[in-house]
Protein backbone atom coordinates (compact mmCIF):
# COMPACT_ATOMS: atom_id res chain seq x y z
CA UNK A 1 0.00 0.00 0.00
CA UNK A 2 1.29 3.38 -0.84
CA UNK A 3 0.92 6.24 1.57
CA UNK A 4 1.05 9.93 0.93
CA UNK A 5 4.42 10.19 2.66
CA UNK A 6 6.11 7.50 0.59
CA UNK A 7 7.07 9.98 -2.14
CA UNK A 8 7.49 13.65 -2.65
CA UNK A 9 4.49 15.45 -4.03
CA UNK A 10 4.76 16.64 -7.60
CA UNK A 11 4.49 20.21 -6.38
CA UNK A 12 5.86 21.11 -3.01
CA UNK A 13 4.09 23.80 -1.07
CA UNK A 14 7.35 25.67 -0.79
CA UNK A 15 8.33 25.26 -4.44
CA UNK A 16 8.43 28.52 -6.44
CA UNK A 17 7.37 26.65 -9.56
CA UNK A 18 3.92 26.20 -8.08
CA UNK A 19 3.37 29.91 -8.09
CA UNK A 20 4.60 30.12 -11.67
CA UNK A 21 2.28 27.33 -12.73
CA UNK A 22 -0.66 28.87 -10.97
CA UNK A 23 0.10 32.23 -12.53
CA UNK A 24 0.22 30.58 -15.93
CA UNK A 25 -3.00 28.79 -15.18
CA UNK A 26 -4.71 32.02 -14.22
CA UNK A 27 -3.47 33.72 -17.36
CA UNK A 28 -4.58 30.84 -19.53
CA UNK A 29 -8.10 30.72 -18.17
CA UNK A 30 -8.44 34.42 -17.59
CA UNK A 31 -11.69 35.82 -18.97
CA UNK A 32 -11.49 38.60 -21.56
CA UNK A 33 -10.76 41.92 -19.98
CA UNK A 34 -12.94 44.94 -20.37
CA UNK A 35 -10.52 46.35 -22.94
CA UNK A 36 -10.83 43.19 -25.08
CA UNK A 37 -14.58 43.48 -24.99
CA UNK A 38 -14.32 47.07 -26.07
CA UNK A 39 -12.19 45.97 -29.04
CA UNK A 40 -14.89 43.59 -30.18
CA UNK A 41 -17.68 46.16 -30.02
CA UNK A 42 -16.61 48.29 -33.05
CA UNK A 43 -16.26 45.16 -35.19
CA UNK A 44 -19.76 44.05 -34.28
CA UNK A 45 -21.11 47.52 -34.96
CA UNK A 46 -19.46 47.64 -38.39
CA UNK A 47 -20.80 44.18 -39.19
CA UNK A 48 -24.34 45.19 -38.26
CA UNK A 49 -24.04 48.42 -40.25
CA UNK A 50 -22.75 46.47 -43.26
CA UNK A 51 -25.63 44.00 -43.14
CA UNK A 52 -28.20 46.76 -42.84
CA UNK A 53 -26.53 48.68 -45.71
CA UNK A 54 -26.87 45.66 -47.99
CA UNK A 55 -30.49 45.15 -46.96
CA UNK A 56 -31.21 48.86 -47.44
CA UNK A 57 -29.56 48.86 -50.87
CA UNK A 58 -31.58 45.86 -52.00
CA UNK A 59 -34.74 47.44 -50.66
CA UNK A 60 -34.04 50.68 -52.52
CA UNK A 61 -33.40 48.70 -55.70
CA UNK A 62 -36.76 46.95 -55.43
CA UNK A 63 -38.48 50.26 -54.71
CA UNK A 64 -36.79 51.78 -57.78
CA UNK A 65 -37.93 48.86 -59.89
CA UNK A 66 -41.51 49.31 -58.69
CA UNK A 67 -41.30 53.02 -59.49
CA UNK A 68 -40.02 52.20 -62.96
CA UNK A 69 -42.83 49.74 -63.56
CA UNK A 70 -45.43 52.19 -62.29
CA UNK A 71 -44.25 54.85 -64.75
CA UNK A 72 -43.95 52.70 -67.84
CA UNK A 73 -46.41 51.17 -70.21
CA UNK A 74 -46.30 47.44 -69.49
CA UNK A 75 -46.88 46.61 -73.16
CA UNK A 76 -45.47 49.00 -75.78
CA UNK A 77 -47.71 47.39 -78.40
CA UNK A 78 -50.85 48.44 -76.51
CA UNK A 79 -52.59 51.81 -76.35
CA UNK A 80 -51.83 52.32 -72.63
CA UNK A 81 -54.55 54.96 -72.50
CA UNK A 82 -54.23 55.31 -68.73
CA UNK A 83 -50.69 56.73 -69.07
CA UNK A 84 -49.83 59.92 -71.01
CA UNK A 85 -47.89 59.06 -74.16
CA UNK A 86 -44.88 61.20 -73.19
CA UNK A 87 -44.47 59.04 -70.08
CA UNK A 88 -44.31 55.85 -72.12
CA UNK A 89 -41.45 56.81 -74.45
CA UNK A 90 -37.79 55.88 -73.98
CA UNK A 91 -36.01 59.12 -72.98
CA UNK A 92 -33.25 60.65 -75.15
CA UNK A 93 -29.58 61.45 -74.51
CA UNK A 94 -28.82 58.64 -72.08
CA UNK A 95 -25.02 58.36 -71.95
CA UNK A 96 -24.87 54.79 -73.25
CA UNK A 97 -21.87 54.42 -75.58
CA UNK A 98 -19.37 56.85 -77.07
CA UNK A 99 -17.43 55.45 -80.03
CA UNK A 100 -15.55 57.60 -82.51
CA UNK A 101 -12.91 57.08 -85.16
CA UNK A 102 -10.57 59.94 -86.05
CA UNK A 103 -8.25 61.13 -88.80
CA UNK A 104 -5.83 63.50 -87.02
CA UNK A 105 -4.18 64.29 -90.33
CA UNK A 106 -7.24 66.30 -91.37
CA UNK A 107 -8.95 66.97 -88.06
CA UNK A 108 -11.96 64.75 -88.74
CA UNK A 109 -13.91 62.56 -86.33
CA UNK A 110 -16.82 60.25 -87.06
CA UNK A 111 -19.43 59.09 -84.54
CA UNK A 112 -19.92 55.34 -84.85
CA UNK A 113 -23.53 54.17 -84.57
CA UNK A 114 -24.36 50.46 -84.93
CA UNK A 115 -26.26 49.81 -88.17
CA UNK A 116 -25.43 53.28 -89.50
CA UNK A 117 -22.43 53.11 -91.85
CA UNK A 118 -20.18 52.18 -88.92
CA UNK A 119 -18.04 49.59 -90.75
CA UNK A 120 -17.73 51.54 -94.00
CA UNK A 121 -17.28 54.80 -92.13
CA UNK A 122 -14.45 53.32 -90.07
CA UNK A 123 -12.75 52.16 -93.27
CA UNK A 124 -13.18 55.59 -94.87
CA UNK A 125 -11.56 57.45 -91.98
CA UNK A 126 -8.79 54.86 -91.87
CA UNK A 127 -8.11 55.41 -95.57
CA UNK A 128 -7.99 59.19 -95.07
CA UNK A 129 -5.35 58.95 -92.38
CA UNK A 130 -2.88 56.99 -94.51
CA UNK A 131 -4.11 56.07 -98.01
CA UNK A 132 -0.74 54.68 -99.12
CA UNK A 133 -0.47 52.15 -96.28
CA UNK A 134 -4.14 51.28 -96.70
CA UNK A 135 -3.64 50.50 -100.39
CA UNK A 136 -0.30 48.75 -99.83
CA UNK A 137 -2.06 46.26 -97.56
CA UNK A 138 -4.52 45.46 -100.38
CA UNK A 139 -7.40 47.08 -98.53
CA UNK A 140 -10.45 48.75 -99.97
CA UNK A 141 -13.15 50.78 -98.24
CA UNK A 142 -16.01 48.72 -99.67
CA UNK A 143 -14.63 45.34 -98.56
CA UNK A 144 -13.41 46.12 -95.03
CA UNK A 145 -14.95 44.20 -92.14
CA UNK A 146 -15.06 45.17 -88.49
CA UNK A 147 -13.18 42.11 -87.20
CA UNK A 148 -10.32 42.46 -89.71
CA UNK A 149 -10.22 46.26 -90.00
CA UNK A 150 -6.90 47.90 -90.83
CA UNK A 151 -7.12 50.70 -88.24
CA UNK A 152 -7.86 50.39 -84.54
CA UNK A 153 -5.53 52.82 -82.80
CA UNK A 154 -7.52 55.79 -84.07
CA UNK A 155 -10.69 54.68 -82.27
CA UNK A 156 -11.76 56.81 -79.31
CA UNK A 157 -14.10 55.84 -76.47
CA UNK A 158 -15.29 59.32 -75.53
CA UNK A 159 -15.79 62.74 -77.06
CA UNK A 160 -13.35 64.16 -74.53
CA UNK A 161 -10.68 61.84 -75.93
CA UNK A 162 -11.47 63.09 -79.42
CA UNK A 163 -11.04 66.70 -78.31
CA UNK A 164 -7.80 65.81 -76.55
CA UNK A 165 -6.24 64.16 -79.60
CA UNK A 166 -7.52 66.68 -82.13
CA UNK A 167 -6.95 69.78 -79.96
CA UNK A 168 -10.47 71.14 -80.50
CA UNK A 169 -9.64 71.98 -84.12
CA UNK A 170 -11.74 69.34 -85.85
CA UNK A 171 -15.08 68.60 -87.44
CA UNK A 172 -17.27 65.82 -86.10
CA UNK A 173 -19.62 63.89 -88.40
CA UNK A 174 -22.73 62.07 -87.19
CA UNK A 175 -24.37 59.83 -89.78
CA UNK A 176 -27.99 59.18 -88.78
CA UNK A 177 -30.55 56.72 -90.12
CA UNK A 178 -34.33 56.61 -90.32
CA UNK A 179 -35.35 54.77 -87.10
CA UNK A 180 -37.73 52.43 -88.97
CA UNK A 181 -35.01 51.53 -91.44
CA UNK A 182 -32.37 51.03 -88.77
CA UNK A 183 -34.61 48.81 -86.64
CA UNK A 184 -35.65 46.61 -89.57
CA UNK A 185 -32.03 46.23 -90.65
CA UNK A 186 -30.94 45.28 -87.13
CA UNK A 187 -33.85 42.89 -86.61
CA UNK A 188 -33.27 41.12 -89.91
CA UNK A 189 -29.56 40.73 -89.21
CA UNK A 190 -29.52 39.86 -85.50
CA UNK A 191 -32.87 38.18 -84.88
CA UNK A 192 -33.45 36.43 -88.22
CA UNK A 193 -30.15 35.82 -90.00
CA UNK A 194 -28.32 35.09 -86.72
CA UNK A 195 -31.20 33.08 -85.27
CA UNK A 196 -28.95 30.32 -83.89
CA UNK A 197 -27.05 32.82 -81.73
CA UNK A 198 -30.28 33.82 -79.95
CA UNK A 199 -29.36 37.48 -79.58
CA UNK A 200 -33.03 38.43 -79.26
CA UNK A 201 -34.00 37.05 -75.84
CA UNK A 202 -35.61 33.85 -77.05
CA UNK A 203 -38.08 35.65 -79.30
CA UNK A 204 -36.58 34.29 -82.50
CA UNK A 205 -38.20 35.94 -85.50
CA UNK A 206 -41.21 37.18 -83.50
CA UNK A 207 -40.91 40.96 -83.85
CA UNK A 208 -43.72 41.73 -81.42
CA UNK A 209 -42.14 39.58 -78.69
CA UNK A 210 -38.76 41.23 -79.23
CA UNK A 211 -40.17 44.76 -79.13
CA UNK A 212 -41.88 44.05 -75.82
CA UNK A 213 -38.68 42.78 -74.23
CA UNK A 214 -36.32 45.37 -75.69
CA UNK A 215 -38.62 48.22 -74.72
CA UNK A 216 -38.66 47.11 -71.08
CA UNK A 217 -34.87 46.70 -71.08
CA UNK A 218 -34.31 50.19 -72.49
CA UNK A 219 -36.75 51.79 -70.05
CA UNK A 220 -34.98 50.19 -67.11
CA UNK A 221 -31.55 51.14 -68.41
CA UNK A 222 -32.60 54.77 -68.77
CA UNK A 223 -33.51 54.88 -65.07
CA UNK A 224 -30.95 52.54 -63.54
CA UNK A 225 -27.74 51.39 -65.25
CA UNK A 226 -26.56 50.40 -68.74
CA UNK A 227 -26.34 46.85 -70.10
CA UNK A 228 -24.35 45.98 -73.21
CA UNK A 229 -25.76 42.92 -74.96
CA UNK A 230 -25.54 42.51 -78.73
CA UNK A 231 -29.22 43.36 -79.08
CA UNK A 232 -29.09 46.34 -76.73
CA UNK A 233 -26.17 47.94 -78.56
CA UNK A 234 -27.82 47.44 -81.95
CA UNK A 235 -31.29 48.65 -80.95
CA UNK A 236 -30.66 51.41 -78.42
CA UNK A 237 -31.82 54.84 -79.68
CA UNK A 238 -29.33 56.76 -81.78
CA UNK A 239 -29.54 59.70 -79.38
CA UNK A 240 -27.97 57.46 -76.72
CA UNK A 241 -24.67 57.41 -78.60
CA UNK A 242 -21.66 59.70 -78.96
CA UNK A 243 -22.69 62.10 -76.18
CA UNK A 244 -25.33 63.59 -78.48
CA UNK A 245 -26.69 65.75 -75.71
CA UNK A 246 -23.55 67.85 -76.23
CA UNK A 247 -22.33 66.90 -79.71
CA UNK A 248 -25.49 66.97 -81.83
CA UNK A 249 -25.68 70.75 -82.18
CA UNK A 250 -21.95 71.09 -82.94
CA UNK A 251 -21.62 68.31 -85.51
CA UNK A 252 -22.24 67.92 -89.21
CA UNK A 253 -25.26 65.65 -89.66
CA UNK A 254 -25.32 63.32 -92.66
CA UNK A 255 -28.35 61.17 -93.45
CA UNK A 256 -27.65 57.53 -94.25
CA UNK A 257 -29.15 55.92 -97.33
CA UNK A 258 -28.39 53.08 -99.73
CA UNK A 259 -30.92 54.11 -102.36
CA UNK A 260 -30.69 56.30 -105.45
CA UNK A 261 -30.54 60.06 -105.09
CA UNK A 262 -30.52 59.89 -101.29
CA UNK A 263 -27.40 57.75 -101.38
CA UNK A 264 -25.70 60.19 -103.75
CA UNK A 265 -26.56 63.03 -101.37
CA UNK A 266 -25.12 61.10 -98.42
CA UNK A 267 -21.82 60.64 -100.27
CA UNK A 268 -21.77 64.29 -101.38
CA UNK A 269 -22.40 65.49 -97.83
CA UNK A 270 -19.50 63.44 -96.49
CA UNK A 271 -17.16 64.55 -99.26
CA UNK A 272 -18.05 68.18 -98.60
CA UNK A 273 -16.78 67.78 -95.05
CA UNK A 274 -13.58 66.14 -96.29
CA UNK A 275 -13.10 68.89 -98.86
CA UNK A 276 -13.44 71.57 -96.17
CA UNK A 277 -10.71 69.76 -94.25
CA UNK A 278 -8.38 69.95 -97.29
CA UNK A 279 -8.46 66.30 -98.33
CA UNK A 280 -6.95 66.06 -101.87
CA UNK A 281 -9.40 65.58 -104.74
CA UNK A 282 -7.70 62.37 -105.83
CA UNK A 283 -8.57 60.77 -102.51
CA UNK A 284 -12.09 62.19 -102.64
CA UNK A 285 -12.59 60.51 -106.01
CA UNK A 286 -11.45 57.18 -104.56
CA UNK A 287 -13.84 57.53 -101.62
CA UNK A 288 -16.75 58.38 -103.91
CA UNK A 289 -16.04 55.34 -106.07
CA UNK A 290 -15.80 53.00 -103.08
CA UNK A 291 -18.91 54.32 -101.33
CA UNK A 292 -20.86 54.04 -104.58
CA UNK A 293 -20.03 50.36 -105.03
CA UNK A 294 -22.67 49.08 -102.70
CA UNK A 295 -23.18 47.46 -99.35
CA UNK A 296 -21.18 46.15 -96.45
CA UNK A 297 -21.00 42.38 -96.02
CA UNK A 298 -23.78 42.28 -93.41
CA UNK A 299 -26.26 44.67 -95.00
CA UNK A 300 -29.85 43.46 -95.30
CA UNK A 301 -31.10 46.02 -97.81
CA UNK A 302 -32.86 44.50 -100.80
CA UNK A 303 -33.26 41.00 -99.36
CA UNK A 304 -36.62 39.22 -99.48
CA UNK A 305 -36.54 38.82 -95.69
CA UNK A 306 -35.98 42.52 -95.29
CA UNK A 307 -38.94 43.27 -97.56
CA UNK A 308 -41.13 40.95 -95.48
CA UNK A 309 -40.37 42.82 -92.25
CA UNK A 310 -40.72 46.20 -93.93
CA UNK A 311 -44.23 45.19 -94.94
CA UNK A 312 -44.95 43.95 -91.43
CA UNK A 313 -43.99 47.32 -89.94
CA UNK A 314 -46.08 49.19 -92.50
CA UNK A 315 -49.19 47.09 -91.92
CA UNK A 316 -49.09 46.44 -88.16
CA UNK A 317 -50.16 49.51 -86.20
CA UNK A 318 -49.15 48.02 -82.84
CA UNK A 319 -45.58 47.42 -84.06
CA UNK A 320 -45.32 51.01 -85.25
CA UNK A 321 -46.69 52.16 -81.89
CA UNK A 322 -43.93 50.26 -80.08
CA UNK A 323 -41.29 51.70 -82.41
CA UNK A 324 -42.62 55.20 -81.74
CA UNK A 325 -42.25 54.61 -78.00
CA UNK A 326 -38.68 53.38 -78.36
CA UNK A 327 -37.46 55.86 -80.97
CA UNK A 328 -39.71 58.87 -80.45
CA UNK A 329 -36.80 61.21 -79.72
CA UNK A 330 -34.75 59.84 -82.61
CA UNK A 331 -37.59 60.86 -84.91
CA UNK A 332 -37.86 64.23 -83.18
CA UNK A 333 -34.23 65.31 -82.76
CA UNK A 334 -32.86 63.72 -85.93
CA UNK A 335 -35.67 65.08 -88.10
CA UNK A 336 -37.40 61.94 -89.38
CA UNK A 337 -41.15 61.61 -89.89
CA UNK A 338 -43.01 58.98 -87.88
Amino acid sequence: MTHSGDREPLLRQDDDSQENFLEMDDDFYEKPSVSNKEGLVPKAVFLVIGVFSVIYGMDRYHISMREVESRECSDPLADCENIPFNQTVVPPFYNYLQDFTIAPRYGISLCLLPKVLSTTGTATICYLEDPDKFAADNRSISTETYMTRFCERNEMKSYNMVKHYLNDNFENIIVTRNPYDRFISGFTEKCVNDLEDDYCYGCGTDMRCFLQKEYRRLMRMSMLFPVYTVADTHFAPQTWYCDMRNTLKNSTIVRFSLHGIEKVKMIDDMLNVFRRRKVPERQLDEIREQLSLGKSHHTTTGSSLREHYERLVREDESIRRALHRIYYYDFLYLGYEM
